[in-house]
């Protein structure tokens, strides 16, 4: 059963699955573990039959915490506002709503439905007063909670909620003096003095009080979170003795998650620069690869993104994934039907006419859209066109190449007359080829048997024959998989070049 579904099996009532992402920077692959798993689970308790709600808590009460490596030094004078009220980067609009913008394309072009709640809107209409006031009223104890469990000694005059400075707009450089509901008096590191409304967005609660505080106002059920927040004396941990010892309500029954790690770099995160944007995933990849490898990992396994060749294998295994699906091939994932379902991006699909890895050949075999239909359409594509899937596609590819794709998998075709450096050896298995490769059936089949009888014949190994080859049309001793590679020239034009390079130089 999928990790999905096997979350449910016992589960009954209606559930709201919250998560929650700050935007303090591009919302990032990393990230994407987060929400979409909340959305999995959400599309897994309504096909167990629950009613469910599924939201989505954008941080923007957040402060910043320090000049992030893509901000330029204007910022300084901008760290510890909250972010909903920094201007944005490119001077129109907000700082939060900067980076959320693009993370909200990209959840529509990934078919989550989510609804979007920002913190500081609730802070805004009083959503969070009688938490507040509630927190107030037991802060000692919310305070002998936090030190109970995570173990950190409790500084004198804290407070469970952080005034916005009215004159300087920080929020970490507040000190709370007293509290008369619905007035905070506070006294600010810039010499202001001041009254914060908690029915209004005048301040905000700390993060390890404010996630309690989230589950008490909106009825949180089910909550998805990295498993840092889930060791012993974390947020968690803290969150559930508030929750039920100050709130008085059970916790959110959590899905603890591994992180997503960028292949050689380490950790995802924004702040530190090792990361990729999610929208920009899409740039290079089929939508429905970011929800495939969430969705056929089981949450508890960590993952490594590469962006590289590890995405081309990627996109391999989720094809074949859809022509299992079909019918048309095997895998052996037991859950693969799950799969497959919890990676739809919601248009019905069907396995490829055409794979991603040999489009990504030929368009570099052929730059031209006209001849690159002709070589699709021989591939296995059916329409007198390219469509606009295929143009996305083509797309897509050309983008991973010219940004992820490595060396080994890129080349440029070598014009008829090019020099090309090639041995004695080369050159023969070439001019054996030429002499038969009339007569072959000119498909990749064919081709390939024709190469390995002749490499066999001369006892030259598979690799070094099939190098003569690429040199030969490509200047480099590998390539794409040689029968397929050859199948799709023109037969004439490969004549001419073999000829052309084996011919004898005066």
């Amino acid at each position: 059963m999928h990790w999905a579904d096997a979350y449910f099996r016992n589960v009954t009532g209606n559930q709201t699955i919250s998560t929650g992402i700050s935007p303090s920077g591009p919302i990032h692959v990393g990230n994407m573990r987060e929400i979409l798993t909340g959305d999995m689970l959400y599309k897994a308790s309504l096909r167990s039959g629950l009613k469910s709600r599924f939201i989505y808590l954008c941080d923007d009460m957040d402060p910043l915490r320090k000049v992030y490596p893509f901000l330029d030094a204007s910022y300084s004078s901008h760290v510890g506002k909250p972010l909903y009220r920094i201007p944005s980067p490119d001077g129109k609009g907000t700082y939060s709503e900067y980076f959320l913008a693009p993370f909200l394309d990209t959840l529509d072009a990934l078919n989550v439905s989510v609804e979007v709640i920002r913190t500081s809107n609730l802070y805004a209409t009083g959503k969070f007063q009688k938490a507040i006031e509630i927190l107030f009223e037991r802060k000692d104890q919310v305070a002998e909670i936090l030190e109970r469990i995570s173990g950190r000694k409790i500084e004198e005059g804290w407070s469970p909620y952080q005034p916005i400075c009215e004159k300087c707009g920080s929020i970490t450089t507040t000190s709370v003096k007293s509290f008369s509901s619905p007035y905070v008096e506070y006294t600010c590191k810039c010499g202001h003095s001041g009254k914060a409304d908690i029915r209004k967005d005048d301040g905000k609660m700390p993060w390890r009080i404010e996630w309690p505080a989230k589950w008490y106002a909106l009825s949180v059920t089910i909550e998805p979170f990295g498993k840092d927040h889930g060791a012993a004396g974390g947020s968690y941990d803290t969150g559930k003795a508030i929750a039920k010892e100050i709130f008085g309500i059970d916790p959110p029954a959590p899905l603890l998650y591994e992180r997503i790690f960028l292949k050689g770099m380490g950790v995802m995160h924004s702040s530190t620069g090792i990361s990729i944007a999610a929208n920009e995933v899409l740039k290079f990849a089929p939508p429905a690869i970011m929800r495939f490898i969430i969705a056929k990992n089981n949450p508890s396994r960590h993952i490594d993104f590469d962006p590289g060749i590890g995405l081309l294998n990627l996109v391999d295994e989720y094809e074949k994934y859809l022509s299992a699906y079909y019918g048309e091939d095997t895998v052996g994932d037991p859950d693969f039907r799950s799969v497959v379902e919890y990676s739809s991006t919601g248009k019905e699909v069907r396995p490829p006419e055409v794979s991603f890895r040999h489009i990504v050949n030929l368009v570099q075999i052929y730059p031209d859209d006209r001849n690159l239909l002709r070589a699709l359409q021989k591939g296995g594509y059916k329409s007198d066109n390219l469509d606009n899937d295929i143009k996305n596609e083509i797309q897509i590819v050309r983008n991973w190449l010219n940004k992820y794709a490595p060396e080994s998998v890129k080349f440029r075709m070598l014009g008829v007359n090019d020099p090309a450096t090639l041995t004695d050896s080369d050159k023969k298995i070439l001019q054996e080829f030429i002499s038969v490769m009339d007569i072959i059936g000119w498909n990749p089949e064919d081709i390939h048997n024709s190469v390995h009888e002749i490499i066999k014949r001369m006892n030259i190994p598979p690799a070094e024959g099939f190098a003569a080859f690429y040199r030969a049309l490509i200047g480099k001793d590998r390539g794409p998989r040689l029968g397929y590679f050859l199948s799709n020239l023109d037969r004439e034009f490969l004549k001419k070049r073999l000829l052309s390079v084996t011919a004898k130089r005066p």
